[in-house]
């Protein structure tokens, strides 16, 4: 049977009619205390959210509220594992709650908040994530409008961890937002803000940014200080789970399509191509895939991201249904436990196998966050086993955890395997150890030019071998190598900043190699639907021209007909010394600089791809050759690089 799924996580989707009419009378009777700042939510989630502010109030101990904006799980990760450790710290006289921002009532909650702490990532080129673009529009609004005589937010103490990459000129953008938002509407800060880079080590900067917030959190006395009880089974957050018998196939993983237009709602897209795009001679792989998007309600333009919803292999969910010592047919339903108002939303309404569940909703190969293998001690019952557990999870263990997991990279799996004592109940595997197997995105590679109804990936097939011996298989690109003409693949679409210019006629200089080529493709194609005469120059490269030249020919046939009228080829593995894209621009740097430079017509410069070293390179050269050609100092060619990134003529999109 065609395993389907129910990806949108909204609450509303998971009550049946009757609960929705029980919801009703009690959205009515709490006389609409529950209205979302705009418009109105759905009255389960209404009648959701008056319960736990019941349940706040009824709790004799402070309150505290970690709001997570995340596009990938980083942040909520995050968030969890500071948890964890505030409990440890502060858990008998302080309840701590992790909430989404999405969910985050800021108009109602911020006001009566002791301290608030935020952790949230930036998207793209300074956006705030999906899920926090409500909170980020709700906090910009109200510091436009405040009277300085009379600070909403006075008494009110908070702390901001940014997640960013420095390869973008607006790092952390949505974290200082919200730290400069907080404390124009009188809000003190517990310290200073802390920040994140995914382009070096991100998880080494929380470890030191929480070191410092602990010490500040100690000094200010906001809360006294209480160890909580040791976690036990009965206290880890788990989902409730029901055994189901004999349930017919058609109930059973049950498919609901979605819009595609966001996250929340994808759409089961029909692929139509799957073709390999390295040369026979290659030791690697990359892939092409189509998929039909005609029956959605999402479009797209040149140059916008898809999002795809991966699938673990079949040999990995094996493995984790042994560690887990339940069979893969295990039927079950899911349904959230009220004790436990962190839970997300259930992820599949209805009846699902095991093995479904765990093929397309756990991430069993990124490695485990301390919060994680705090529950997971849980269930350990072998008294070494749990004691390691524990001093893994604690704030003593950083340099253990340090070496254990983050080094050496050691998976979720891998961890269950060295702990063979420690079974979690599915319930609290799926709630509280499993983190949520997040959408991996991809620069569109078409454009809806020539293919209206058609979104094209261009993905490389990640295998590395770790540092624990274990041969790494990417969890999305390997499963998009796999997936065959006729499959459905859940797909939603997202806008993004790095567009084509709004002037058809500027010149264009794209540096792409490998599969940062993915997006000049659909900007190739858009410029050959258009007809534009306008000046287009691709930079790309590659190891060797008979191994990994992706999409040779529709590069070399843009160049045929016009459309590129320059294309400057890379190979970093043919001759004695390596060859690379920045070499070729330093070598045009005189030309460049003419076409970006021209008062009349400004050029745009795009870098797409490698963001630790490529990109670098390429910024680093693009430096050089502005102090060249306009004889002036590093410091000004840089305020010239970043007033071209200011004027949206400098785009990066790397990662």
């Amino acid at each position: 049977m065609q395993a389907v799924i129910q990806l949108f996580q909204g609450p509303a989707s998971i009550f049946g009619t009757a609960l929705l009419g029980l919801c009703v009378l009690c959205a009515l009777l709490m006389n609409e205390l529950t209205k979302k700042k705009k418009g109105t939510v759905s009255v389960a989630l209404q009648a959701k959210e008056v319960e736990a502010q019941e349940e706040e109030e009824e709790d004799g101990r402070d309150q505290c509220t970690l709001v997570f904006g995340t596009q990938t799980g980083t942040a909520e990760k995050f968030a969890k594992t500071l948890k964890s450790q505030l409990e440890s710290a502060y858990g008998s006289t302080t309840a701590f709650h992790v909430v989404d921002a999405e969910q985050y009532k800021a108009q109602e909650r911020l006001s009566k908040e002791t301290l608030v702490i935020f952790l949230v990532a930036t998207y793209g080129d300074g956006e705030p994530t999906d899920n926090a673009v409500d909170l980020h529009d709700y906090l910009v609004e109200e510091s436009g409008k405040v009277d300085y005589a009379e600070l909403p937010l006075d008494g009110v103490s908070f702390a901001v961890f940014a997640l960013g990459n420095r390869q973008y000129e607006h790092f952390c953008s949505m974290g200082k937002t919200v730290h400069k938002c907080m404390s124009e509407l009188g809000a003190t800060p517990l310290l200073a803000m802390g920040t994140g880079d995914d382009d070096d080590d991100i998880d080494r900067d929380f470890d030191e940014w929480s070191a410092k917030f602990f010490e500040a959190l100690k000094d200010s006395e906001l809360f006294e200080a209480g160890v909580t009880a040791q976690v036990t089974t009965e206290s880890v957050p788990a989902y409730s789970i029901q055994k189901i018998m004999d349930a017919p196939a058609s109930s059973v993983n049950k498919i609901i399509n979605g819009r595609g237009d966001n996250v929340h709602s994808p759409y089961l897209a029909e692929v139509t191509c799957v073709k390999e795009l390295h040369g026979d001679a290659s030791d690697r792989s990359c892939v092409h895939v189509e998929v039909d998007i005609s029956g959605s309600q999402a479009g797209y333009e040149a140059g916008d991201h898809i999002g795809v919803y991966p699938e673990n292999s079949k040999d990995v969910v094996k493995k984790a249904a042994e560690l887990l010592g339940k069979p893969l047919d295990f039927c079950f339903s899911m349904t959230k436990d009220d004790r436990f108002e962190d839970l997300g939303e259930v992820f599949l309404p209805g009846a699902m196998t095991l093995e479904f569940a765990l093929t397309h909703f756990a991430d069993l190969l990124s490695s485990p966050s301390k919060a994680a293998l705090k529950m997971l001690s849980a269930f350990a019952t072998d008294a070494k086993e749990r004691e390691r557990l524990v001093m893994l999870c604690s704030v003593d263990g950083v340099a253990e955890y340090d070496a254990y997991v983050h080094v050496p990279k050691r998976s979720l799996l891998e961890v269950l395997e060295d702990f063979p004592s420690a079974k979690p109940t599915i319930g609290a595997f799926f709630g509280s150890i499993s983190p949520r197997l997040q959408p991996r995105y991809y620069s569109i590679s078409s454009s809806p030019k020539v293919h209206p109804t058609s979104v094209h990936i261009t993905c490389a097939v990640v295998r590395d071998v770790m540092p624990t011996g274990r041969v790494h298989n990417g969890v999305a690109s390997t499963w998009l190598a796999r997936v065959r003409v006729g499959q459905k693949i859940p797909v939603f679409l997202r806008s993004s900043s790095f567009k084509l210019p709004q002037n058809r006629n500027a010149p264009m200089i794209m540096v792409g190699p490998g599969t940062g080529f993915a997006p000049f493709r659909g900007f190739i194609q858009d410029r050959r639907a258009d007809s534009t005469s306008a000046e287009m120059l691709l930079y790309f490269g590659c190891r060797h021209r008979d191994h990994d030249f992706i999409y040779e020919e529709e590069m070399k046939s843009a160049v045929e007909d016009g459309t590129l009228s320059k294309l400057e080829l890379a190979f970093s593995r043919e001759g004695k010394s390596k060859d690379y894209v920045q070499h070729h621009i330093e070598k045009d740097g005189s030309h460049l600089w003419s076409l970006l430079s021209n008062t009349n017509n400004p050029g745009y410069l795009y870098i797409c791809g490698d963001g630790k070293h490529m990109a670098k390179d390429v910024n680093r050269v693009l430096h050089h050759i502005v102090e060249k050609e306009e004889g002036c100092s590093g410091n000004q060619a840089e305020a010239i690089v970043k007033k071209m990134a200011d004027q949206g003529r400098y785009l990066k999109d790397v990662w």
